[in-house]
């Protein structure tokens, strides 16, 4: 009898002792799945992003309407919101989560939040003629074409 309490007393101490790594098990997975979801939506937001500035490219090379640019844009601005939304709800509940500083994961901050993109998308622009991303300016650098609305139109008349 005397050896069964000792053998109890010695689990309990040993299980006690040990209770404070299995938390910080649990909190590491947690971290580690909380890094993963925050990087399938940097990707999802990623994606939207990009579209978007293939989107804007197509639009400036004229290659679609604005009925159908506007009907695209909206589905991935929906796209690049929700995912920024998703990250800034993980983002909140990682920082006012009660773990140590530690076990959380290492989140990093998104560039600009989607709702920016569009004074971003606005000044990209791209040389009608040859396609290539350029800077401020009445001329293109690669072609030399001229890039105001009005010397497209006169360009495109041209063809």
């Amino acid at each position: 009898m005397l050896y069964l309490a000792a053998v109890l007393i010695v689990a309990s101490v040993a299980l006690f002792v040990a209770a404070p790594l299995g938390g910080g098990l649990l909190a590491a997975r947690r971290a580690g799945r909380d890094a993963a979801e925050a990087e399938r939506l940097e990707h999802e937001r990623a994606l939207a992003m990009q579209g978007l500035r293939e989107l804007e490219f197509d639009r400036e090379m004229g290659k679609l309407s604005e009925a159908d640019y506007a009907a695209l844009r909206e589905g991935l601005m929906a796209r690049a919101l929700g995912a920024s939304a998703a990250l800034e709800r993980l983002h909140a509940a990682i920082a006012s989560a009660p773990e140590t500083a530690a076990a959380r994961p290492r989140l990093v901050k998104s560039a600009p939040a989607a709702g920016a993109a569009p004074a971003a998308a606005s000044r990209i622009r791209f040389c009608p003629q040859c396609g290539v991303e350029v800077a401020a300016g009445k001329f293109c650098s690669e072609c030399g074409a001229p890039l105001s609305v009005s010397a497209r139109a006169a360009a495109r008349a041209e063809r």
